[in-house]
């Protein structure tokens, strides 16, 4: 149903990655979820208070906060494809990774007096009264909510929506909180025990659980999460494509919201080519990454000298040497600068974010190696992590 009103109400809807489109998509779905749940809220309280049912009331309470949720969604779309002004020159796209921080908070915050009020029913039982109509409104309830999570976590992966991936979450804790209090009226029938409240305890927690793992998902990002390893690939092997590209390093993703991503990196070229030619080539992949992957990228093109033996020996050399210390190091900027009295081995050694070697002992252990070798060269090393 949801991709039958996209399909009538958004132009050019299957065109995900334009953010005309993308905004659309976050407007609609808001707007169905605003709907869904006051028609919901409104008459699971109604219910609640007739059955005197504790998880019935909460569970159209939290409707009625996941209205704000969706509203503050709404907001986020709106205001995130503004265009970047003299206080955010790289946009306003991180608004989305807010507001699916402030939604999983309400989560957590809804499962916590969820919590509190099914223990005080634990401690101070009321009477249920199962009522037909109210089980009948609370499949319904059931059916709608899972509706509401598949098409928000089908469009967030189509636009890339932390914020709609928090909401079909959420959307997904209410089914789990109206099947708990679908189950407490049925075995309210058979039992006096304070089912209700036992119920209410065990979807509070999964409410809770699933706040705190939403909260870090859209947590990260403002972090600066490292970028999905297997698109840095698929963007490396595009740009190596390119006959020009002899190699690439020092690549750094910066994201500041969907539709906001800056991507810099080293591109090297063979120094005896060109150097118009070269960056031509260079402009022209900077200018397909956009197009191709809507990422606004600079790129530093550094010349390498492929045609001198010694130098290509010596980087080989170094290379083996460092790869034997970490098979997951490299180098690159490896350059030989003669003196009059030496001769300089000038490069860089990229290693895993996560390594913490002592970057001086590591130049050491790279230089007596060196010489052990039999290469009495002076050595100028910068030390890189990995930034993925």
């Amino acid at each position: 149903m949801f991709s039958l009103i996209a399909k009538l109400t958004i132009t050019d809807y299957l065109n995900y990655k334009d953010p005309k489109v993308r905004e659309s998509y976050g407007v609609l779905s808001s707007v169905v979820c605003i709907f869904c749940n006051i028609l919901l809220g409104s008459f699971k309280v109604l219910f609640g208070v007739f059955t005197s049912s504790i998880a019935i009331q909460t569970d159209g309470l939290n409707n009625f906060s996941d209205v704000a949720s969706n509203l503050a969604s709404l907001v986020a779309f709106k205001t995130s494809s503004k265009h970047p002004d003299n206080d955010h020159p790289y946009g306003h796209g991180r608004i989305e990774y807010v507001v699916g921080l402030c939604i999983s908070l309400t989560i957590i915050i809804v499962g916590f007096f969820a919590f509190k009020e099914s223990i005080e029913k634990i401690i101070n039982p009321q009477t249920l009264y199962f009522s037909e109509a109210a089980c009948v409104a609370l499949i319904i309830s059931i059916i709608v909510k899972l509706w509401m999570s598949y098409f928000n976590q089908d469009v967030a992966k189509k636009i890339d929506s932390g914020t709609l991936m928090a909401v079909s979450k959420d959307s997904l804790n209410d089914v789990f909180s109206t099947c708990a209090a679908l189950l407490s009226l049925i075995i309210s029938l058979f039992t006096d025990l304070p089912i209700d409240g036992c119920l209410g305890v065990l979807v509070s927690c999964v409410v809770l659980k699933a706040g705190f793992e939403s909260f870090q998902d859209t947590l990260d990002p403002l972090l600066g999460k490292a970028p999905d390893q297997a698109f840095v690939r698929e963007v490396e092997e595009y740009i190596m494509s390119f006959e020009q590209a002899k190699g690439i390093h020092d690549l750094m993703l910066h994201d500041y919201g969907p539709g906001s991503r800056y991507l810099t990196l080293h591109v090297e070229v063979d120094a005896t080519s060109d150097i118009m030619e070269a960056h031509e080539a260079i402009d022209q992949i900077e200018r397909n990454i956009l197009e191709k992957y809507h990422i606004l990228t600079t790129i530093h093109m550094d010349p390498i000298d492929f045609q001198d033996e010694n130098l290509s020996l010596m980087r080989e050399i170094v290379l083996s040497i460092v790869q034997k210390l970490n098979p997951s190091y490299t180098i690159h900027d490896f350059r030989m600068v003669s003196g009059p009295n030496h001769t300089n081995l000038i490069f860089d050694v990229l290693i895993p974010a996560s390594d913490d070697i002592n970057h001086v002992l590591l130049k050491q252990q790279i230089t007596t190696k060196l010489h052990e070798s039999g290469y009495a060269y002076y050595t100028v090393i910068q030390v890189d992590h990995s930034f993925f």
